[in-house]
């Protein structure tokens, strides 16, 4: 059974020991414990979102004031450095681009084009000149496991490509080559490399005129998780390419994209007669990150063996790319995003800490530039300071500072086989209801990178709210008492991890992972374009009636300009019955930005519509 009340289990000790000295002093000393322990969080929680550490974006001194407060707390635990370290940081180097040189530039058959009217070059761009006759290659993508390759009967050697950005769609405008979202040679950084492996000396992207909400070219991202492309990438408008591809008496973009979409067959060329040329030019800075490690030293046979305990505890700095505030630029403290889950693993090292050896050594790591494409996470697992066959499991503390309901997300609970039991037993004696957020290891947190890596994950979190990735999200709106709970479970979690038999990461659980980002504007494309609603779903709580209850919309959404609110529970979007937040997000991914819907929701167990005109929300 469980217990609803966080000190109902000491209530119960006073009452069975008729309030006996011994259990009373031990009731007493455990709140005291259990006040001290919320007090020390709210001053780290305080301390890391102050203002004083402007956001903790990657670009500011306040994210190295950051680290050196998380290195100084490994050590008072009594944490060690990991060996062949002298202290707790593992730097690592990562590049943003600033701008684009007005020297950028692109021609085709003589004419100049306008940079920022007519084109653009992408952020990863490499930097060089170019020039090449022109071709068309569909959508850029040379995939073999799933036959399809526009590559087949072209000769891209030398030459300056246009290819649309996705993948073929089907008839609702989702993409034929993955099951769910969009393959992995969809991505842009995919596209510019199977082109250059082709022998492209350059290529030039294009939005596809159907299912994305028309034409607009991709915002300048300065965060970018991969090494530069090696060939330039530009970005040009529709009317452009239907231009070059008139000029060589070819049919035009919509009717080509039309052709392969409905035959899932390639349609790539050569435009004759015409030939391209141009250079790019960026401006870059190279940040110096470090990621924040420190190791509890197990003893027995398996000490040798590692639990990693993390959670990232960089933010968005002043704002900019990846705030929900566009436009603004103040400080985002991210208390919750992820200032919970920096101090949560550094009292957990604190207690565990505190307590005999365990069984399995733990790896306690607070990530760099999570926010900047979990490239921190991602550095770790690909120079380790231990070997990743010897990592058991990884538990990830990722927003666990607004608990509600008493409800903790878990995700990643099938990856491991002993996961299930373990979680099931933990969610029987602890005041906290556990809920699945997804069997997978794949989600849009640093669990992720080790996911990948086929270490077996866990995901923990407390859901959104309407102040994530905004200005709004500061110190005094966390739940406290519910963080130490969080704490409490992370410190029993851990113990359970370090005797339980190692396991093989369980591939099949991956078919059930969140299937698309966790953020408000839930159906929104990860590449950009795509309808988008302005919801934020309500993981905290089951819904026996179906449908997906919210707990707010963005201001100014569309949602919230059709009088959505907190408690409502969406259950049909225009000819969409909703079940689930799947069906919402498949919805919206089938609509178009600017399309009028009518949306069918329950409050107070009353069925009421409204209309509403969808937006849109771009992302490079």
């Amino acid at each position: 059974m469980k217990v609803a009340l966080r000190f109902g289990l000491l209530a119960a000790i006073f009452l069975s020991a008729g309030c006996s000295g011994s259990s009373v002093d031990t009731a007493s000393a455990t709140i005291q414990s259990t006040i001290s322990l919320e007090s020390r969080l709210r001053d780290e929680v305080g301390y890391l979102a102050s203002p004083e550490h402007e956001g903790r974006g990657i670009n500011t001194p306040g994210i190295n004031q950051a680290a050196d407060f998380i290195a100084v707390h490994f050590k008072e635990a009594g944490l060690r450095p990991v060996k062949g370290q002298t202290d707790y940081f593992q730097p690592f180097d990562f590049v943003t681009a600033d701008r684009t040189d007005m020297a950028t530039a692109l021609n085709v058959a003589g004419k100049g084009y306008r940079l920022g009217e007519d084109f653009v070059a992408l952020s990863f761009s490499a930097e060089k000149s170019f020039a090449g006759p022109l071709a068309f290659a569909g959508y850029g993508i040379s995939d073999a496991g799933r036959q399809y390759d526009d590559y087949t009967h072209l000769d891209a050697k030398g030459k300056v490509l246009i290819v649309m950005r996705f993948e073929p769609h089907d008839e609702k405008g989702r993409g034929r080559l993955a099951k769910d979202g969009w393959s992995a040679g969809a991505r842009l950084s995919a596209k510019a490399r199977a082109a250059a492996e082709h022998g492209a000396v350059a290529l030039v992207l294009v939005n596809p005129p159907e299912f994305h909400g028309g034409d607009y070219l991709l915002p300048f991202a300065g965060r970018f998780s991969e090494a530069p492309a090696p060939i330039p990438v530009l970005q040009v408008k529709q009317a452009v390419v239907d231009e070059w591809l008139k000029g060589s008496n070819q049919p035009g973009l919509a009717e080509l994209q039309k052709s392969i979409d409905k035959s899932a067959l390639p349609h790539s060329m050569d435009l004759s007669g015409l030939s391209a040329d141009g250079k790019v030019l960026i401006h870059r800075t190279v940040h110096q990150l470090k990621n924040v490690v420190g190791v509890l030293h197990g003893r027995g046979e398996h000490a040798d063996e590692y639990i990693v305990v993390g959670a990232h505890y960089d933010h968005l700095g002043y704002g900019g790319a990846g705030s929900l505030a566009p436009g603004i630029r103040k400080v985002h403290p991210g208390a919750d995003d992820n200032a919970s889950g920096t101090s949560a693993v550094m009292e957990m090292a604190r207690l565990l800490a505190d307590q005999q050896p365990l069984q399995r050594s733990i790896l306690f790591v607070c990530f760099s530039a999570e926010e900047s494409g979990l490239l921190g996470s991602s550095y770790f697992v690909n120079h380790p300071p231990v070997p990743l066959s010897k990592i058991v499991a990884m538990v990830n503390l990722d927003m666990v500072g607004r608990l509600r309901n008493q409800t903790l997300l878990i995700g990643g609970g099938g990856t491991a086989r002993p996961f299930e039991r373990i979680l099931a037993d933990l969610d029987e004696h602890s005041p906290l209801i556990l809920k699945d957020f997804g069997k997978g290891g794949f989600g849009p947190s640093d669990h992720l990178s080790f996911a990948l890596k086929k270490v077996p994950v866990l995901f923990l979190f407390t859901g959104l709210h309407l102040d994530y990735h905004r200005p709004t999200d500061t110190a005094d709106k966390i739940n406290y008492a519910g963080l130490v709970e969080v704490v409490q479970f992370g410190v029993n979690l851990v113990e359970r991890l370090c005797v339980m038999p190692k396991s093989n990461y369980v591939e099949s659980a991956d078919n059930s992972s969140p299937r698309r980002h966790f953020g408000p504007t839930t159906g929104s494309s990860p590449h950009g374009g795509g309808a988008s609603l302005g919801v934020v779903p309500d993981y905290s709580t089951d819904q026996s009636t179906g449908g997906v209850r919210i707990s707010g919309t963005v201001p100014g959404s569309p949602a919230a300009m059709a009088g959505l609110s907190d408690g409502d529970i969406i259950i049909a979007l225009g000819s969409h019955r909703i079940d689930n937040l799947y069906d919402l997000t498949d919805a919206l991914a089938a609509a178009r930005a600017g399309d009028r819907v009518k949306v069918e929701f329950l409050r107070d167990q009353q069925k009421h519509a409204a209309e509403v005109v969808l937006g849109t929300r771009r992302t490079q």
